[in-house]
């Protein structure tokens, strides 16, 4: 494991040490969560920050690790710094305000205070940001990546990056504008450890798939180790599987009947 760390620090240290924070900022969640009663909706102040905080932890580390697939030349490009700064501080503008609103009691996410749904929409915007620069990092590693590295490979971690981009994008504006992430539903018995609802559809389940291509997608490849023409069809696969489940919430269908 530390050595992978390792790893991860010499290809970009920047991004590395931006997941190291985040995991540190999850462990300090989880002890609040342990200390601090107040809840939300019934569930610990602490625990959309923790969530996010995991999440920010493996999307930074993730694309430090995809950083070492672009050409020597162009990892220092300008490109590639608006890459690296814009989704730096996006992420933790992102984290920021969550944390700080969970430490305040309140919601960062659809707040009904002034405040707060000012922020909730700017909270939005740096969230889109996030996934679209990681869609320009994917079209960079197609068109820029190390020729060092086999080609398949290199499609594998572009077409990740690409997808989880567009797809993060998609689902997470159709969250915002419905107001919500369930459709025709409520979160009852909500499924741990996501809470994502039983009874109706749940537009984040796709934006769980979508954004999680940037790893299952070179995952797969490294497992199944396909051809160029493979790699394309395991991303098709992927796709279409994070648009049947976006489609399927927007219908109201539950993930499990």
């Amino acid at each position: 494991m530390s050595a992978i760390l390792r790893e991860l620090h010499r290809r970009q240290p920047v991004l590395a040490r931006l997941g190291f924070a985040m995991a540190a900022l999850l462990a300090t969640c989880l002890v609040a969560m342990l200390l601090d009663g107040r809840a939300i909706d019934g569930a610990s102040v602490w625990t959309k920050p923790a969530k996010f905080a995991a999440s920010l932890a493996v999307w930074f580390w993730t694309l430090a690790w995809a950083w070492g697939v672009l050409a020597p030349a162009v990892r220092d490009g300008w490109v590639a710094r608006v890459v690296l700064w814009g989704s730096a501080a996006a992420g933790l503008f992102e984290q920021g305000w969550i944390t700080l609103r969970a430490a305040l009691g309140l919601r960062s996410h659809f707040a009904t205070d002034i405040v707060g749904a000012f922020m909730f929409g700017v909270m939005g915007t740096a969230a889109l940001v996030l996934v679209l620069l990681a869609a320009v990092l994917g079209l960079l590693v197609l068109l820029r990546g190390d020729g060092a590295r086999p080609r398949p490979w290199r499609l594998a971690v572009g077409l990740g990056l690409v997808i989880a981009g567009v797809m993060g994008g998609v689902t997470g504006f159709a969250i915002g504008a419905h107001g919500g992430p369930v459709v025709g539903g409520t979160l009852a018995g909500a499924w741990p450890p996501f809470f994502w609802s039983r009874d109706g559809g749940d537009l984040r389940i796709a934006h769980f798939l979508g954004t999680h291509a940037i790893q299952g997608v070179p995952a797969l490849a490294l497992l199944a180790a396909p051809g160029a023409a493979g790699v394309a069809a395991l991303s098709l696969a992927w796709l279409g599987l994070s648009v049947a489940a976006f489609a399927a919430a927007l219908a109201g269908l539950p993930l499990m009947p």
